[in-house]
């Protein structure tokens, strides 16, 4: 490389790092994020740090945490171990991890390719997409699980480079590593795994295909076991579910209902999501299907984007196998999230598409590449200019405070806190968010049941005391929880009441739900609670 290059790759990198600053200052938004996941994800980190294990804590006890991986919690908490616990620097930790992604995906485009000013493009439009920086600016598992991702593929690149047998690479432990430790981030670690077999395959180089194979085999497999002794596979088990919100639909049971839900999920998540994450500019409509046309612009999407990949000759089928990997997991999984669970790769889906029609127009239209014509890659920035009013729109809402139905929930939370006793337990919607506030107390949410004396007892026997009615927006308390209290006005006398939007805070009064469902509860429990509420 000669000394004018290396000055032109500083630039860009200089340039690439002043506009994650100034975007990144401009959209973050300090508050607490409202989907309850990145609470839990501190609380469990808590634990961790605390030495009370991956655990949560209930009135009963510690019980094991089986449902979110322990990577990110355990990321969290090696820093809490040393004393930083501070919501604002886990946002910029996230924010940290999305710009090295970017700088190394900058890096081997460029090494890729030889075009800098096509590296340059495809690092710097990451920067314009919204659902990508609301998940850099939020204490989620996303952003570790892309640099994961990318150090994946950028130790695949080092150890092509390499001369050395493959057992005295570091790189090809790096990347056996780091595909084997995103699995403890996402379930989706599996796509990366997969990518890193694929790319061994190809290169058919079989020791190191069953070297890696087994060395993840080794990393994943704890974690499986511990899955197993928690009751089995929790992803298993939400593919087999018609709708998890909805458990009295019950599981799939022919094979039609399983391809519907695989291509509702893959219209949801990779038709729309894809469209979503590029070009965020262009309205998508998630409550509907989408029509012939909507379904042959997103596979016309696809196309490019595989194209792209195979473009990037060195990692292509590690791309490949990730891409693939990724759209299969995510078709036969949860849907209702819309793009949310391929925002992990939205960088590498920017790359593989910007470079796949880099080289369309090269090999289709311009067949000879001229000095100019390389610095085309210019022209994908003029998307960035379609794609900033909604990063302008996206740092104005992060100056907006809490909406008032959430500084309801969480007044309420601060004042019990405040005035009652610890370890009186709570059900509401978002248990996760009321104990980032309230961590002296227990919250718990209720059963997903249309069944009213079923709800009644599961909040025997979780021993709730109190109960929160609010209107967060989700169609769940109205669907369960609601009718319950309607159906048992005596049960729930009303504490507190917030007005604007109305906001309930209930007692529950177990004894009498007791004798009303029939299910006894120990006599020496009641004794206990009343002591404690003396105190």
């Amino acid at each position: 490389m000669n000394t004018n290059s290396m000055k032109h790759n500083y630039l860009f990198l200089l340039i690439l790092t002043v506009v994650f600053a100034i975007v990144y200052v401009r959209i973050f938004d300090p508050k607490l994020d409202l989907n309850g996941d990145n609470a839990r994800y501190i609380q469990l980190a808590k634990n961790i740090s605390a030495g009370l294990g991956y655990n949560n804590e209930s009135i009963n006890g510690l019980t094991p945490e089986g449902h979110f991986p322990p990577g990110y919690p355990a990321f969290l908490s090696a820093f809490m171990s040393i004393g930083i616990n501070n919501l604002i620097f886990f946002k910029v930790l996230n924010g940290i991890l999305l710009f090295l992604s970017l700088a190394l995906l900058f890096y081997l485009v460029r090494k890729i390719t030889d075009n800098a000013v096509l590296a340059f493009t495809v690092s710097l439009l990451p920067l314009f997409c919204p659902q990508l920086l609301h998940f850099s600016t939020i204490v989620m598992s996303e952003m570790l699980f892309l640099f994961l991702s990318v150090m994946c593929l950028f130790a695949l690149f080092r150890y092509t480079g390499s001369s050395r047998n493959f057992w005295k690479s570091p790189w090809f432990y790096f990347a056996v590593i780091a595909a084997g430790i995103s699995y403890y981030v996402r379930a989706t670690g599996y796509a990366v795994v997969f990518g890193l077999l694929l790319f061994f395959l190809f290169r058919k180089e079989w020791k190191q295909l069953l070297a890696s194979l087994f060395g993840c085999i080794l990393i994943i497999i704890p974690w499986m076991i511990r899955g197993r002794e928690l009751g089995g596979n929790r992803y298993l088990r939400e593919v087999l579910a018609v709708n998890i919100w909805r458990p009295e639909e019950g599981s799939i049971s022919t094979v039609r209902d399983f391809l519907r839900k695989v291509g509702h999920n893959f219209d949801e998540s990779i038709i729309k999501g894809t469209k979503e994450i590029l070009f965020p500019f262009i309205p998508v409509d998630y409550n509907v299907m989408s029509g012939f046309l909507g379904v042959v612009g997103g596979l016309l999407i696809l196309v490019v984007i595989f194209y792209g990949a195979w473009r990037l000759k060195p990692l292509r089928w590690a791309v490949i196998g990730y891409i693939v990997g990724t759209v299969g997991m995510v078709s036969i999984g949860t849907g209702g999230n819309g793009s949310r669970y391929i925002v992990p790769d939205a960088p590498v889906l920017f790359v593989c598409f910007y470079v796949g029609i880099y080289y369309m127009v090269k090999q289709f239209i311009v067949k000879k590449e001229s000095p100019s014509f390389r610095s085309f890659p210019y022209a994908f920035l003029l998307i960035a200019m379609l794609m900033f009013p909604s990063v302008k729109t996206m740092g104005e809402m992060s100056k907006q405070p809490y909406p008032p139905a959430y500084q309801n929930f969480f007044m309420m939370a601060k004042e019990m806190q405040r005035q009652l006793p610890p370890r009186m337990v709570c059900c509401s919607r978002k248990p996760e968010l009321f104990n980032y506030f309230a961590d002296k107390m227990h919250a718990v949410n209720y059963k997903y049941t249309t069944d009213c004396d079923e709800l009644l007892r599961d909040l025997i026997d979780k021993k709730v005391d109190f109960v929160i009615l609010e209107q967060l927006g989700y169609s769940s308390t109205q669907r369960y929880l609601y009718p319950a209290i309607e159906a048992n006005p005596e049960l729930f006398p009303v504490v507190w009441h917030l007005p604007n939007p109305d906001t309930y805070l209930l007692r529950f009064d177990r004894q009498k739900a007791e004798r009303k469902t029939g299910k006894p509860l120990k006599e020496e429990y009641y004794e206990q609670k009343e002591k404690e509420e003396k105190r």
